[in-house]
């Protein structure tokens, strides 16, 4: 006779029950053909940034060999004034950590400026080299390169800001100066009294040198209102004749007649 357990029921089958409330483990998913490429896109970024901060190295110890030891001046004064205030005045382990952070903060701003400077040294003389720096410069600054343009290569941009209308000449004669002031004359009759800026580039009397141009934008007066910047956009666009297109930047030299840069 077959035995019945104690809830009356037939002997019961304990594999069966253990088997069904078993619990199955989880199941690693393989990472898809996109998080790969991610990852090899993220590994192969860090080399490239490496590679470009060596570059920019040589190129401007190459072109400014000071660069390297007014970066080690710049890092080395801090922390010697904060050892000797440390040693003088107060605790030691509280001054030298000020000083070493100041000292990489000064290093690395001595050597970002000695970096520009080598750039605007490389650009200068170049057409196009001032729509170049506007580019690059952070704010609300509207360029449109090459508004004007002449045989010569001198080249009028036009830069939207709440200073008002910038209008930046740049070339080698005295084309520039024709093209500016015709380009001053036109934009007066549409924006009415709106604020215009005259800039000539060069290193002449009345003239700015291009690596202070950036500084020279800066210091305008903001006389306008964000909101009267953008009709005064408008108005200057809807006048504003189609020229030759240009590239952004200096405009390369020495193009043989195939139209390819070498």
């Amino acid at each position: 006779m077959a035995r019945r357990n104690r809830s009356g029921s037939d002997s019961p089958s304990t594999g069966t029950t253990k088997a069904g409330t078993a619990k199955t483990a989880p199941t690693k998913t393989a990472p898809t053909g996109r998080k790969r490429q991610a990852d090899a896109g993220d590994g192969a970024a860090k080399p490239s940034r490496l590679a470009q901060i060596r570059t920019v190295y040589r190129l401007t110890r190459e072109r400014d060999p000071r660069a390297l030891w007014w970066s080690l001046v710049g890092l080395v004064v801090p922390i010697v004034l904060a050892t000797l205030l440390g040693v003088l005045v107060g605790p030691l382990w509280m001054w030298l950590p000020i000083g070493i952070m100041v000292g990489l903060v000064s290093a690395m701003n001595i050597f970002s400026r000695r970096v520009q400077r080598t750039a605007y040294a490389e650009m200068e003389g170049q057409p196009g080299a001032a729509a170049g720096i506007v580019e690059r410069m952070r704010g609300d600054w509207r360029l449109t390169p090459a508004v004007a343009i002449n045989r010569h290569q001198d080249v009028v941009h036009r830069v939207v800001c709440r200073a008002g209308v910038v209008i930046i000449a740049e070339g080698r004669g005295r084309g520039q100066r024709e093209l500016l002031g015709n380009e001053v004359r036109r934009i007066r009759k549409v924006i009415g009294e709106a604020p215009v800026h005259d800039i000539v580039i060069g290193t002449g009397p009345g003239e700015t040198p291009l690596p202070k141009l950036q500084g020279t934008l800066m210091r305008l007066p903001r006389t306008l209102r964000r909101g009267e910047v953008d009709p005064i956009e408008r108005r200057l666009r809807a006048v504003t004749a189609p020229v030759l297109p240009i590239p952004k930047g200096p405009i390369p030299r020495n193009i043989p007649r195939g139209g390819k840069i070498r």
